[in-house]
């Protein structure tokens, strides 16, 4: 098989005057132009979006590995899928390296070939030595090394035919025919067959439209019907590989990560402030941080990612931060002799100006690098968005939720007591 590669550079984001169309914008409309190649098995136009070094199979594709036993079947089974995952809304191109075998000559020795005494080495040796040839010698011309090689003249070496007028040396020393000594059939057999595991396998894959389709979801719908191809064959498995498999990993870990996190929060908000409770109303403005982070990608054109993710991590204990100075100070006016509402009100006042200036000089330490359009900081981005836009819009709505929560709370723990008096009354009386 032969490859070619042609390369496009583009301008990097920070020279361009203007924006401009997206690298896999770009490619996409490269891929429509050109259409089908004859003859070609697999025509792609990479992006850098979608390929961090020139290999054939990225992780940022929807890979998977179709297993089993090499036969006309599996290959079939493998072209389907190929076809099933080309007609997906979202995939601009599919492939399946499947290997059907190119032709070969098979040699069988003749019960007569061992009379004579040849061997299926002896056989194979002279049949290299007439096609390929044999090194005679070797002549120093210069600096490079020319190899002298005797075999059949090249129009000889062109034809089949060639091989029923071959004669074959045996260890005696006479020459007989080769159709006399072995039998010569053509057969298909695979130029190379590739295992993972110790399975062979046959890699099969898909390039998104652009980087905002999600390749996860388009695996978990298309599982059902790949399986179902799979049980037409015989003993035939797929497995998904790449980033499908390595998302659903590091989903489960940024999941058990979460939940630590948050265990660990509440854990060190409830030993200062000696309640079970008061920590829920610290945490409270986490999940508004993390709408507020989902609303700055929409205002910045991004598509979440699992760095914006991180980013909604660490945002958590940044908005805890805010929320644990305003309940601290509400706590403290309570213990000057203040009520609820009155400490509620004191402690928005007193603590609005460090709150807010806190959260803003974090966003503004953070816009640059959201606004930076260097290649180098494109992968950051999406994190610093996450903190930047969350911390604002949890710190805003911090400031009038948390009182509010806090008064509630309170009304709905003096609706208990009158509830348990007025139930608990008639026994009292008796």
């Amino acid at each position: 098989k032969s490859r070619c590669y042609i390369s496009l550079e583009v301008m990097a984001p920070e020279e361009r005057s203007e924006p401009g169309p997206r690298n896999s914008e770009i490619a996409n409309r490269w891929t429509e132009v050109v259409g089908p190649i004859p003859e070609a098995e697999t025509f792609r136009v990479f992006s850098e979006q979608t390929m961090k070094s020139r290999r054939e199979y990225d992780d940022e594709y929807l890979n998977l590995e179709l297993r089993g036993p090499m036969s006309e079947e599996k290959a079939d089974v493998a072209e389907r899928i190929k076809e099933l995952l080309e007609g997906y809304d979202g995939i601009t191109t599919a492939w399946a390296r499947v290997n059907r075998g190119q032709n070969e000559l098979e040699v069988t020795l003749k019960p007569r070939a061992g009379e004579l005494g040849l061997t299926q080495v002896m056989l194979a040796r002279q049949i290299r030595q007439a096609f390929y040839g044999e090194e005679a010698q070797r002549v120093q011309r210069g600096i490079d090394d020319i190899r002298v090689m005797v075999r059949l003249p090249k129009l000889a070496r062109e034809s089949l035919h060639t091989l029923d007028q071959l004669t074959i040396r045996t260890p005696r020393g006479a020459d007989v025919p080769l159709f006399t000594v072995a039998d010569i059939q053509f057969q298909k057999e695979p130029s190379f067959v590739e295992r993972n595991d110790g399975a062979e396998i046959i890699r099969i894959g898909a390039q998104p439209v652009d980087e905002t389709v999600n390749v996860v979801r388009i695996a978990k719908e298309l599982k059902p019907r790949i399986k179902e191809l799979c049980s037409e064959g015989e003993d035939l498995s797929f497995l998904f590989i790449g980033y499908v498999a390595e998302a659903e990993e590091a989903k489960k870990r940024t999941l058990i990560g979460a939940v630590g996190l948050f265990f660990t929060l509440y854990a060190l908000l409830a030993i200062p402030f000696k309640s079970v409770v008061q920590p829920f109303f610290v945490m409270i403005a986490v999940p508004f941080g993390v709408i507020g982070a989902l609303l700055g990608h929409i205002i910045m054109g991004l598509t979440p990612s699992y760095l914006s993710v991180f980013g909604m991590l660490a945002l958590a204990g940044v908005t805890v931060n805010d929320s644990l100075v305003l309940v601290d100070y509400i706590n403290r006016c309570r213990k000057e002799g203040l009520s609820l509402p009155d400490a509620a009100l004191k402690a928005g006042a007193r603590r609005f100006r460090p709150i807010m200036l806190t959260s803003l000089t974090t966003f503004a330490g953070l816009l640059p690098l959201m606004l930076e359009r260097s290649l180098q900081a494109q992968f950051l981005i999406p994190m610093a968005v996450s903190l930047g836009f969350g911390v604002v819009f949890a710190t805003t709505i911090t400031l009038f939720l948390i009182p509010c929560a806090l008064l509630t709370a309170e009304d709905l723990a003096l609706a208990w007591q009158r509830f348990k008096v007025w139930y608990m009354q008639p026994f009292n009386n008796r």
